[in-house]
């Protein structure tokens, strides 16, 4: 079995680092038992699954450019297709990576289908769709996430604050271009601009000092 000299832990798996803190591991010198499970092999089957993926991506995306090559009128579907692969292996790898936090993982995520579904609407047809419903539902998505990390992450909630900060920044510029005529549906755009406001005034009052030390902290107001 290898033991990680740092952690303490015995691994009886064929990996070389902990899965703690990712120190390279040691033969203890002992056989038996085993004492720690096999924590890697989820891992590298998603792993496998990636590749899998990436692999089908590229020969889809091959297949698609020889036959816009040949003449076949299908630019604007390999941008939509291209668009989404894209998307779907991003999250693949979002999803197995433990070096990246869920907060960055939720608004990083929500922000690549804003795009890609913005590049959708404008390659098949530009009926502003994308403006009218994707935003204003983006924002709600993520004022529900934050809630729902807050409620789990009990302990450390007052790190999600920086993640309203940001809902709030999104809302107003919805409600300006809500004003400008860009989006043409006032009814999310007004109840995800209230929703965020509601969430924050919510936090900052209830969370009393944390919230308030949590602001000067990262902020230095």
């Amino acid at each position: 079995m290898a033991e990680c000299k740092k952690c303490g832990v015995h691994i009886t798996d064929d990996t070389d680092r902990c899965p703690f803190c990712r120190c390279v591991l040691e033969d203890d010198g002992v056989q038996g038992e085993n004492v720690y499970p096999d924590v890697e092999s989820k891992v590298k089957i998603w792993r496998h699954i990636r590749q899998i993926v990436l692999f089908l991506s590229i020969c889809a995306m091959g297949g698609m450019l020889i036959a816009l090559y040949m003449g076949a009128d299908i630019f604007n579907w390999t941008v939509v297709v291209g668009l989404i692969l894209l998307y779907v292996n991003v999250t693949i790898y979002m999803t197995i990576t433990d070096r990246i936090g869920y907060m960055f993982k939720t608004l990083f995520l929500t922000m690549a289908v804003v795009l890609i579904l913005i590049g959708i609407d404008y390659f098949t047809g530009y009926k502003r769709w994308s403006y009218d419903y994707t935003l204003p539902a983006a924002l709600m998505f993520l004022e529900f996430s934050c809630v729902l990390l807050m409620l789990i992450n009990r302990r450390n909630w007052q790190s999600y604050i920086s993640l309203q900060l940001f809902n709030i920044f999104w809302s107003v510029v919805l409600f300006v271009m809500l004003q400008l005529d860009i989006i043409r549906q006032p009814v999310m755009v007004i109840i995800a601009v209230a929703a965020a406001g509601v969430i924050f005034a919510g936090t900052m009052i209830f969370g009393g000092r944390r919230a308030s030390d949590e602001l000067k902290r990262r902020f230095f107001i």
